[in-house]
C-alpha cells in the first residue's frame, strides 16, 4: 500500500509539472493562442445554433422538451471542454510517436508509459469558451426545468461527469491504440471524431438498437447523456447500475489492450 501511495504521489506531482509546462508553452506563442481561441469560438457558435433552432421550433422530440435538449447540449459542451483539455491532443499525437519512434524515449522513463503518452499535454485554450458556455446552458436549463441546485443534484451530476470523463478517456483512446498496427491513422481519428459528435443530441432521438450499441457496446451515449439524464430523473434501472460498472470494465479492457499493443510494438527508430 505504501508503494502504491508513493507511485500515485509521484505521478500527481509530475502531472502538475505537465500542466505548468503546457501553460508556459501557450504563453510563449500567444498569436497561436488567440487564433485557436477564435476558431473554437466559431465552432462553439455552430453548436449553439442547435439550441436556437430547437427553441424557435418550440416542439418536443420523442418526449424531450427544448429545455431538456438545452440541458443535454450544455452537458455535451462541458464534456467537450474536458475532452479537449486533457485528452484530445495527447490521443492525436500517439500515432505520431509510434511512426517517428519518439515512443522509445517515453519507454525509458521511470513512469507509466500510458500516463506519459496520454496525459502529458494539457490544452488551456480550447476548453475555456466551451466550459463557460456549457455551464451557462446547464444552469439556465435547470432553472427553466425547475431543477433545484441541491446537494444531491450537484454531487450526483459532478460524480457522473467524472464517470463520463473516465469513459471518454477509455472509449476514444482505444481506437488510437490501433495505430500500433496501422501506418496511417487519419481514418481512425476521423471516425472517432464523428462518434463524439453523436453526443450533441439526446440519445432518445435514435432507435432502441442504436441506443443499446451507444450505451453498452461503444458507449459514446454514456458520456453526455447520463449526467443530463440524472438531473431530469431519467437515469434509472440498468442505466444507473451501468454508470458505476462501465468505467471499471472499460479501464480493465483498455489496460489489457494497451499492454498487448506494447508487447507487439516494434521501434520505428531501431
Amino acid at each position: 500500500m505504501k508503494k502504491i501511495y508513493k507511485e500515485l504521489h509521484k505521478h500527481i506531482i509530475i502531472y502538475f509539472l505537465f500542466m505548468k509546462n503546457s501553460l508556459i508553452g501557450y504563453m510563449e506563442y500567444r498569436a497561436n493562442l488567440f487564433a485557436a481561441l477564435t476558431m473554437e469560438l466559431v465552432y462553439l457558435g455552430s453548436k449553439i445554433l442547435y439550441v436556437v433552432v430547437i427553441y424557435n421550433a418550440g416542439i418536443n422530440i420523442n418526449g424531450v422538451s427544448p429545455d431538456e435538449i438545452m440541458l443535454f447540449i450544455g452537458t455535451y459542451i462541458i464534456m467537450t471542454a474536458i475532452y479537449t483539455a486533457f485528452f484530445m491532443d495527447n490521443f492525436y499525437k500517439l500515432p505520431e510517436h509510434i511512426r517517428n519512434g519518439t515512443l522509445d524515449m517515453y519507454i525509458t522513463k521511470p513512469l507509466s508509459l500510458q500516463f506519459m503518452v496520454t496525459l502529458r499535454h494539457v490544452n488551456f485554450v480550447l476548453p475555456v469558451p466551451n466550459l463557460i458556455a456549457g455551464i451557462t446552458m446547464v444552469v439556465l436549463a435547470c432553472k427553466r426545468l425547475g431543477i433545484t441546485a441541491g446537494f444531491i443534484n450537484i454531487i450526483g451530476y459532478m460524480g457522473i461527469l467524472v464517470s463520463a470523463t473516465i469513459m471518454a478517456y477509455c472509449v476514444f483512446l482505444i481506437p488510437q491504440i490501433l495505430s500500433f498496427w496501422t501506418v496511417k491513422s487519419g481514418a481512425i481519428t476521423e471516425i472517432a471524431d464523428k462518434c463524439w459528435d453523436f453526443n450533441n443530441m439526446p440519445m432518445i432521438i435514435y432507435n432502441k438498437w442504436m441506443r443499446r450499441i451507444g450505451v453498452f457496446i461503444i458507449p459514446v451515449f454514456f458520456i453526455t447523456n447520463f449526467p443530463a439524464m440524472f438531473l431530469v430523473g431519467k437515469l434509472d434501472g440498468i442505466y444507473f447500475i451501468w454508470t458505476f460498472i462501465a468505467p471499471i470494465i472499460f479501464i480493465v479492457l483498455l489496460r489489457l489492450f494497451w499492454k498487448f499493443a506494447i508487447r507487439n510494438y516494434t521501434s520505428a527508430s531501431s
